[in-house]
């Protein structure tokens, strides 16, 4: 590695590679590690705006398992995140400042782990940070390595810069593929919404945009929500569904209109997730549904009432509010077969007049 040494072009074409080909972050910063003679290299994302991630070459896995039982942003147990919060901290934090963080900690939980891995000693820097995340480089290295030396932090320094740039670059890619997958939904004409790794909404199509102007969906502080607190705890297990690993869909979340009825169906559907992606990417869509059954709401009839499929259908799209009329057209069939369908759906529900039959679709979506 003494050629990346001498100059910044291998370590910018590294990490440029890293960026455009994000399986390759672990040899770069393994590359970051053995040039500056460290056991291992650690990219860690952490906060509120940002999806956890640690990734560390050369080590364990059990390690990082350990480590995610670890508020890792609580400075009062990780000497690592107090040294970095320390007055007048200098860009490169390293040993020194380590020593005196480790003299406020309220527990031994994380020195612990750090004596059991022998990883004490290195220097770590911020890459991005903001009020809602931070994504950070660092080195670690064990008794053997010792502690950095000057030199050591000044190569670390410049591989900084390039990996800091690499983490830009990489955002601003997984990004697009917001507006690339807005723009394909818009064209299908469907409202949806897009959500990074950490449940926020990163983009909408126009519909979307538009429905939340003339239903009870809102954005707050950046996640889906109602004005009704049992649909927005609804939509928010939905949406941790699909995020958290392994990304499952999730059951859809019916949201009632005033009469009991449902008014919108949403549905929490996973994005494939490549690995060493960092958390800009699209995670997850959620497409709205005006009135539309989905299979799984249409199943949830089916059990409870032993309805058909087309019943289910046909009390779906009631509690929606769509008029006889227009359901006998959706569904192919004469407004007088309609009558026939509706009187089996009042029987097998137990219904006599069409506002009990909305009641009773919205408490089952629910």
């Amino acid at each position: 590695m003494a050629t990346r040494a001498e100059g910044s072009d291998p370590w910018a074409d590294l990490f440029l590679s890293a960026a455009l080909q994000p399986e390759k972050w672990g040899e770069a910063i393994k590359a970051m590690a053995d040039a500056t003679g460290s056991r291992h290299g650690q990219l860690i994302g952490f906060g509120p705006g940002a999806s956890s991630f640690n990734w560390i070459s050369d080590i364990d896995a059990s390690v990082v398992t350990k480590t995610a039982s670890i508020d890792q942003s609580a400075p009062d147990l990780n000497f690592r995140v107090a040294a970095d919060r320390l007055a007048d901290r200098p860009t490169i934090v390293h040993e020194a400042h380590y020593d005196v963080a480790r003299q406020s900690l309220r527990s031994d939980v994380y020195l612990d782990l750090c004596s059991d891995f022998d990883i004490f000693d290195g220097c770590q820097t911020r890459l991005v940070v903001n009020d809602d995340q931070m994504i950070g480089l660092a080195l670690l290295r064990d008794s053997k390595d010792g502690r950095t030396s000057e030199r050591d932090r000044d190569l670390f320094g410049q591989i900084a810069g390039h990996a800091r740039n690499a983490v830009r670059l990489q955002q601003a890619i997984e990004q697009q593929g917001f507006a690339l997958l807005s723009g394909t939904f818009e064209a299908m004409d469907r409202a949806c919404w897009l959500l990074d790794a950490t449940g926020r909404v990163g983009g909408m199509t126009p519909r979307a945009e538009a429905l939340l102007s003339s239903s009870r969906i809102r954005v707050s502080d950046g996640w889906l929500a109602s004005d009704r607190a049992e649909e927005t705890r609804a939509m928010v297990r939905a949406m941790r569904a699909v995020i958290d690993p392994p990304g499952l869909p999730a059951d859809p979340v019916a949201l009632a209109d005033d009469a009991g009825g449902v008014a919108i169906m949403l549905e929490f559907h996973p994005l494939p997730v490549r690995p060493w992606a960092l958390p800009f990417a699209p995670r997850a869509i959620v497409i709205a549904r005006v009135g539309a059954p989905t299979d799984r709401h249409v199943q949830s009839l089916t059990r409870a009432f032993r309805l058909t499929p087309a019943e289910a259908d046909i009390a779906i799209r009631l509690a929606a509010g769509q008029g006889r009329k227009d359901i006998a057209v959706a569904r192919g069939v004469s407004v007088e077969t309609l009558k026939v369908q509706l009187r089996s759906i009042y029987d097998k529900t137990g219904c006599s007049r069409e506002s009990q039959l909305v009641r009773i679709v919205g408490l089952i979506s629910h």
